[in-house]
């Protein structure tokens, strides 16, 4: 049947951007493609098998997503005639490609063609190895050799095609089911891992110049890749009015669960018309800054400090620091009494969160979480504590059975505000339905697990406020009851003493509970692994509280490590000119 386009012109006139079709696209500084120009529901696991083979081996991915709920063929571009702009100055770029396609086929077989017909063989040989069918020599209607079809239209005039059977791509999925719903789950079999590392094996080499064998050309010189394009918004903090968009250098910014995030960059001063939009812009403890990403919103805080300065070539600029949003309750005081009596934990916090917003000039537009967490608490807050919202939020979730708040940045799905939510995990945050697979080598550019006992213990005892009112007399501690972990010391561990000073809890019973917390997060010794990550369509911010199951095969792991993780912590460099774009990620044990 003929396309019913003959280019991509006559398909984007007629058809809608987001409902009927999207386009994803990831560049890297990688000399390799990784392309699915019929994806999404048009050959449907073309486009999940591109972007996981590029992400694994750091390459530059490329797919048009066919979004429609029925006849997504009738999006199909001939490779011949395809001719996208990003497309085509994506190839104009990379010296190597594979492109994936599916055909019909009750048989799971991968038939290999296109120009590039060393690397083809290359490929061929690993999938086969793997334990893959593999036909060469393919019929001409899907050899991928014309030099107009865009897997050839890379620097070497050379590419790889794969067509892959309709039974071989539904044993990518559960149940062999090649739904939207189920594509977009993340749900994999052990099989579709299996061909991306095949792929992965033989392609990531190319750009380390490490070619099996030796004999592949590099071709021609590619020109510096444009970078992701980040966004960093400056705007009202009380109101979120837009005041500038700045072009921020040498940023890195982080943001955690349980701890304020933060931003560095660097803003160059050119010439006074700068100056001046970055005088009225920047004002540090009332300017917002957002950090966008493509589409997405990456970050959000608020400006604390701003430092101008020239070098000795009197070059000017202005460096900027700021932190997540949370910094802002770490400002703010409850100045009158509070009082809670068998209240949820939750509620109780999203009460101290009101309270500081209530009062005039107190509000951020922070929204607030409303679940709840079963767990009753009796709370009083006295106005002469003057005790900060920040900690006070802190010392109710550290109790046993306490738990998680971290404000997260997102845009309102409906009016695409920019926007930022208190959110609560009882007893932890969690995110996404199924585990991110991270691996070494793969995905993962390097790793370090420190493993840290300084901070071991098994008995533990909390000092609380002072209990006795006689001024004349010395002051006493409410002092918590002394918890042990007995089968520690018979176990042979040597004792090992934990304390704790909470100076405004005055009940006995409450002191107990962070007592209690204290010594359980003190019992074993830690390890907080920090991996290292190329950024893709699936490490995100959204990944803060959702689970990785990491897989490390090296010296160290000579016979394989394959652990569960739960993400709590993230930084990102962006991608600027000899670095390339990476996130570090911060994990703990999944319990």
């Amino acid at each position: 049947m003929p396309d019913l386009y003959p280019n991509w012109a006559a398909l984007e006139a007629a058809e809608t951007y987001g409902t009927d079709y999207r386009l994803e696209v990831r560049p890297t500084p990688s000399r390799v493609s990784h392309i699915a120009i019929h994806g999404g529901g048009i050959e449907a696991g073309t486009t999940e098998l591109a972007s996981a083979v590029a992400s694994a081996s750091g390459g530059q991915f490329y797919s048009l997503v066919g979004l429609k709920s029925a006849d997504n063929g009738s999006l199909h571009i001939t490779s011949t005639n395809y001719d996208e702009p990003q497309a085509l100055a994506l190839q104009s770029r990379v010296a190597y490609t594979v492109s994936y396609h599916g055909l019909s086929g009750t048989t799971p077989v991968t038939h290999i063609g296109g120009a590039d017909t060393e690397c083809a063989a290359r490929i061929g040989r690993a999938l086969e190895d793997a334990g893959f069918a593999v036909a060469y020599g393919t019929a001409e209607e899907v050899d991928g050799d014309d030099p107009e079809n865009i897997a050839n239209l890379n620097t070497r005039g050379a590419g790889v095609q794969l067509e892959i059977t309709r039974a071989q791509r539904a044993a990518f999925f559960p149940n062999g089911d090649l739904s939207r719903s189920m594509r977009e789950s993340g749900q994999r079999t052990p099989e579709f891992y299996r061909y991306v590392e095949a792929i992965r094996s033989m392609v990531a080499p190319l750009d380390t110049g490490a070619v099996p064998d030796g004999g592949l050309d590099w071709g021609l010189e590619e020109p510096d890749l444009p970078l992701t394009a980040y966004r960093f918004s400056f705007t009202d903090l009380r109101t979120d009015e837009l005041l500038e968009v700045l072009p921020v250098q040498r940023v890195t910014f982080d943001d955690y669960i349980g701890k304020i995030g933060s931003l560095r960059g660097t803003i160059a001063v050119p010439d006074e018309a700068m100056a001046a939009r970055i005088k009225a812009a920047v004002v540090p403890g009332r300017t917002a800054l957002w950090v966008e990403r493509e589409d997405s919103l990456w970050w959000g805080g608020i400006v604390w400090t701003m430092t101008q300065a020239v070098d000795d070539r009197g070059t000017v600029s202005v460096d900027v620091q700021a932190a997540t949003f949370d910094s802002y309750l770490d400002r703010r005081v409850i100045d009158k009494t509070q009082t809670y009596t068998q209240v949820d934990q939750l509620a109780i916090a999203r009460g101290l969160v009101g309270y500081v917003a209530s009062l005039d000039g107190g509000d951020i537009g922070l929204r607030l979480d409303t679940r709840t967490s079963g767990v009753l608490r009796d709370r009083t807050y006295v106005a002469a504590d003057v005790t900060r919202a920040r900690e006070a939020l802190d010392a109710l979730a550290a109790v046993e059975a306490g738990f998680e708040w971290h404000v997260r940045v997102y845009r309102d799905p409906i009016t695409g505000a920019r926007s930022k939510r208190l959110e609560f995990g009882y007893p932890t945050i969690k995110a996404g339905a199924t585990p991110v697979m991270l691996t070494y080598p793969g995905n993962v550019l390097a790793y370090s697990m420190p493993t840290d006992g300084t901070g071991l213990a098994n008995t533990w005892q909390s000092r609380g406020a002072t209990v006795n009112t006689d001024v004349s007399a010395e002051a006493r501690p409410l002092l918590s009851t002394a918890w042990v972990y007995p089968d520690k010391l018979a176990a042979g561990w040597p004792r090992l003493d934990g304390t704790s000073d909470y100076n405004t809890v005055s009940v006995k019973s409450t002191l107990d509970t962070h007592a209690k917390a204290d010594l359980a997060r003190a019992r074993e010794v830690v390890t907080i692994p920090s991996i290292r990550v190329r950024l893709d369509g699936e490490i995100t911010p959204a990944l803060l509280g959702a689970s990785v199951r990491l897989r490390v095969v090296d010296v160290w792991h000579s016979e394989g490590m394959d652990a569960a993780y739960r993400v709590v912590g993230m930084r990102v460099d962006p991608a600027e000119r000899g670095r390339e774009e990476s996130a570090e990620l911060y994990l703990e044990a999944a319990a």
